[in-house]
Parts: structure tokens; sequence; C-alpha cells
């Protein structure tokens, strides 16, 4: 392939995968082509998408795009799956392979870093970003709640002193009168 022919696919290949940041990279040899359309229709229904990559062009691309420490792991039939949510993509290859043993994940992508396979196998065990999301929510709800119910106590403390006071003084007016 001539430098001009591979500056050009490599410039397309960047401009298609430019607002990629995270995915998984798997080898899909082997599998049928009953299999790999399987494969592309169930991760489209979960609006992943299967990017097949020309692995020297892919090498270039991804290093051009600052994407360090892939060069081993681009080798083979691969092909790049990304999706909005980088657990959610690699939950549902996992899960796939798990049906499918000819797949094989050799890595992944995540915030221009190199996953190896056991980094994605983790990134498919956190909860997904609506359960990340909700999870940080609670957590910041935490102090504000304990605050609110700490002054609440306060104000409730207070007034009993105060009515313990009050008391206090009814006894001792009493008291004097009598």
């Amino acid at each position: 392939m001539s430098k001009v022919i591979r500056t050009r696919m490599v410039k397309e290949l960047k401009a298609r995968l430019k607002d990629v940041t995270s995915g998984v990279l798997v080898d899909f040899r082997g599998l049928d082509g009953k299999s790999a359309d399987s494969f592309r229709k169930e991760l489209k229904a979960a609006n992943v998408h299967v990017d097949v990559l020309k692995t020297s062009l892919a090498v270039l691309a991804f290093k051009d795009m600052g994407v360090a420490g892939l060069e081993k792991t681009l080798t083979g039939m691969l092909a790049l799956v990304h999706g909005p949510d980088p657990a959610d993509c690699a939950k549902k290859i996992l899960a796939w392979r798990d049906k499918n043993k000819k797949l094989e994940v050799k890595g992944g992508i995540l915030e221009k870093k190199a996953l190896t396979p056991a980094e994605v196998k983790a990134l498919s065990l956190m909860p997904d970003r609506k359960t990340l999301l909700a999870q940080l929510a609670s957590v910041m709800q935490g102090p504000v709640k304990g605050f609110a119910v700490a002054s609440n106590a306060l104000m409730q403390n207070m007034a009993m002193l105060l009515k313990a006071v009050e008391e206090q003084k009814a006894k001792e007016g009493g008291a004097a009168q009598g």
C-alpha cells in the first residue's frame, strides 16, 4: 500500500474514531458469519458499535491519537467495540464471550490509556454509569443529611433546655411566694 493511500486511510480512521474515548479490542478470528452477525446485532441493540480495524492502520491511528501501549495488542483480526458506557460495553462483550469462546478480548482503551484484558474484566465488574451517579448522589447527600439531623437535634435540645429553665423558674417563683 502506498504511503499516500495509507496516510489517507489513517486520517479517515482517526476521523471515524475521534469521539471514541473508550472501547474494547477484540479478536474475532474463528467466528463464523452467523455468529459475527449475531454479535453485531446484539451490540447494536444496546447502542454499542463495532468497528473492524486493519491492524497496521490502527497502530498508526492510535499513535497519532495519543493512545500509547497498544502496539502488542493490535494484532490479528481486530475490532474496536465501543459505546457510551465503557463498563456496560465490557460487560456485554464478556457476557457474549462466555457464550462463544472464539471471541478473544485483546485489551481496551479508557481515556486514551491502554487496558490489558484483566483490566477490561475489572472494568466489566464496575457498576454502570447510572448506578455510579446514583451512588455518588447518595454519598454526597450523607453529610448534608447528617448536618440537618444534627442541627435539628441541637434545636430540640435547646427547646428542652429552655423548657426546663422555665419550669425551674416557675418552681422557684412558687416556692418564694409560699
